[in-house]
């Protein structure tokens, strides 16, 4: 039996060892959580190697001040090749250039879609200054990925499920991504693909290998028949395989999917084709 396809839609990545520790090492004494490595391509491909992973989509931000290098080094790093793709995050109160402008600026580049932590970068998703973003991005068929519900550190009143709302409504041919699965509000989740077919989400950190590691922070992770369930209440169709590296080692994740009381079909389409599908790969 041929291995299925895998694709990690959710990874961090760093120029270098030494930035990815300052990065790290700061979120690790502000919040306690631990990290798997220092994030940098090197250690990504080499993880990509030993997981059998085909590609892997970077999702990364930064603060508003590094917006523009973080976007170029992010699309730069993945020119040319087939095993990086690039996801830009033109911060909505970035300077000297229009967020819109920022992403016709890297689609050249290579970019492919776009990512935004209403979290960390502080604005709620229906924002007015993110509506010609999506108005963009649904007329060029570029999805975005949201980190959506609780963060590391706080209670992700900035993205709630239920916040979405608005935004889906408004641009009902935008693909939207909600990253953890909505991280802790799944009722929301729930809701939200009863109401909206441009809705998707991937596992990254909500089904987690480290659920099987660690049992003082287990509560924080859906355990395997939670995991099923809401799998089955989404459907397996609009759910990708996102692992969080590197804080988080994805053959953790890999292996914690294979072992989910869900059929064989549904593995193989979250572990890599539906990405293909929904993502454009």
């Amino acid at each position: 039996m041929s291995k299925p396809l895998i694709i990690d839609t959710h990874v961090h990545t760093f120029p270098n060892e030494e930035v990815g520790k300052q990065i790290l090492e700061g979120i690790k004494e502000q919040t306690s959580v631990p990290y798997y490595c220092y994030g940098t391509i090197e250690e990504l491909r080499t993880n990509m190697q030993e997981c059998g992973i085909s590609k892997s989509v970077m999702v990364n931000f930064a603060p508003v001040n590094w917006t523009k290098g973080n976007n170029f080094w992010t699309c730069a790093v993945a020119k040319e090749t087939d095993d990086l793709v690039p996801f830009i995050s033109p911060h909505p109160r970035m300077k000297g250039r229009k967020p819109v402008d920022e992403i016709k600026h890297k689609l050249p580049w290579g970019a492919k879609g776009l990512k935004f932590h209403p979290e960390a970068q502080e604005f709620y998703p229906h924002d007015k200054k993110m509506l010609p973003i999506y108005e963009f991005c649904q007329e060029k068929n570029l999805p975005i990925v949201f980190h959506s519900g609780k963060n590391i550190d706080s209670d992700g009143h900035f993205c709630e499920p239920q916040l979405f709302t608005e935004v889906l409504t408004e641009f009902p041919k935008l693909t939207i991504v909600l990253a953890h699965l909505g991280s802790g509000f799944w009722d929301q989740t729930k809701k939200l693909v009863n109401e909206f077919s441009n809705v998707f989400f991937d596992t990254a950190i909500a089904i987690s290998g480290i659920y099987d590691r660690d049992e003082k922070t287990r509560e924080n992770y859906l355990s395997n028949e939670e995991a099923a369930d809401l799998i089955e209440t989404i459907g397996a169709d609009r759910i990708m395989f996102g692992s969080d590296f590197p804080w988080v080692n994805p053959a953790w994740d890999i292996q914690r999917l294979q072992q989910l009381p869900i059929n064989e079909k549904d593995k193989i389409n979250i572990l890599g084709k539906n990405a293909v599908r929904i993502y454009n790969l």
